[in-house]
C-alpha cells in the first residue's frame, strides 16, 4: 500500500471511530448539500458547524481536494516552477499544500494559514502522516498575503509557492479585492501562485475578473475535469453516499514565478 493509500486509510479510521457508517454517510451528503444546494447559508454559518460535518470534510472531501490539486499541479507543471517552500493560504486541513509538496522533486516545508483552529490541527496531522514538514498559523489569509508582499524582498517571496484551494470563494468582495494585487505582487517578486476553485460559476461570480488579471500578468486560467481514479476506500464511500463520481471538476488560476 502506497503513502497516499495509507494516509486515506488512517484518515477514514481517525474520523469514523466516533461515528457509525450511516452517520458518516449522512454527514457527507449533508455537507454536499450545504455547498451545492444551500450555498447562501455559508455567509451566515460555517459549513463544518457540527462534528459529523467536520468528520465528513476531513475524511472524504479533503482527500478529493488532494487528488484534484495533485492533478492540476501535474497539468500546469507546478513541480517544475523552482519552488522551495509552500504557503497554503486558507489551508483548511492542509491538503492543497500537501499535494503540491509531494509533487516536488525534493521536500519543501509548508506554512498553513487559516482562521479556524480545528483545520490547523488536522493539517498538522495530515502533514505528519504524509511525511511532510509544516507549521500552522491561525490568521487571515488576506493579511498573510499582504504581509508577504509588503516586505518587498526577493528573499520573502522568491521561490515560494502560494496555493489557495477553495478559499477565495469564501471571502467577501472587499477581501477579494485586497487579495488579488497581493497575489500578483508576490508573482512579481518571484513567487508561483495557484488558485483552485469550484467549477460551478455560481460559486465564483468574480472569476472572469481574476482570470483576466492573471492572464494580463502572464498567467493562465483553466477548467478541469480530471478522471476520478479514487482509491477503493474513497470509491466505496462515494458510491455509498449516492454520488458515484466519474470526474474531479475544478477551475484554476496559475502564474509561475518570474526571474527578476
Amino acid at each position: 500500500m502506497d503513502l497516499f493509500a495509507n494516509w486515506i486509510a488512517a484518515l477514514v479510521e481517525r474520523h469514523s471511530s466516533s461515528l457509525s457508517r450511516p452517520e458518516l454517510l449522512r454527514a457527507i451528503r449533508a455537507l454536499s448539500a450545504r455547498y451545492v444546494e444551500r450555498r447562501a447559508e455559508l455567509d451566515r454559518r460555517s459549513p463544518t458547524d457540527s462534528a459529523g460535518k467536520r468528520a465528513a470534510f476531513a475524511a472524504f472531501y479533503a482527500p478529493l481536494h488532494f487528488l484534484t490539486v495533485r492533478g492540476i499541479v501535474r497539468e500546469v507543471d507546478a513541480a517544475g516552477a523552482g519552488v522551495d517552500r509552500l504557503i497554503d493560504l486558507g489551508c483548511g486541513t492542509g491538503v492543497a499544500g500537501a499535494a503540491w509538496a509531494l509533487a516536488l522533486p525534493g521536500p519543501a516545508p509548508i506554512r498553513g494559514v487559516d482562521r479556524e483552529g480545528w483545520p490547523l490541527d488536522e493539517a498538522r496531522w495530515n502533514w505528519r502522516q504524509l511525511g511532510l514538514r509544516g507549521r500552522t498559523q491561525r490568521g487571515d489569509l488576506v493579511a498573510a498575503a499582504h504581509e508577504l508582499v509588503a516586505r518587498r524582498t526577493r528573499r520573502e517571496a522568491g521561490g515560494a509557492g502560494l496555493v489557495l484551494g477553495w478559499s477565495v470563494n469564501e471571502l467577501d468582495h472587499a477581501a477579494r479585492a485586497a487579495l488579488l494585487p497581493s497575489l500578483l505582487g508576490a508573482a512579481d517578486q518571484g513567487a508561483s501562485v495557484l488558485v483552485v476553485e469550484p467549477i460551478a460559476r455560481s460559486a465564483v461570480p468574480w472569476w472572469d475578473e481574476w482570470a483576466s488579471a492573471f492572464a494580463g500578468a502572464g498567467g493562465r486560467a483553466d477548467e478541469w475535469r480530471l478522471p476520478a481514479d479514487l482509491p477503493p476506500i474513497l470509491h466505496d464511500l462515494d458510491r455509498s453516499a449516492g454520488f458515484d463520481r466519474q470526474e474531479l471538476a475544478a477551475r484554476s488560476l496559475w502564474i509561475t514565478r518570474r526571474v527578476l
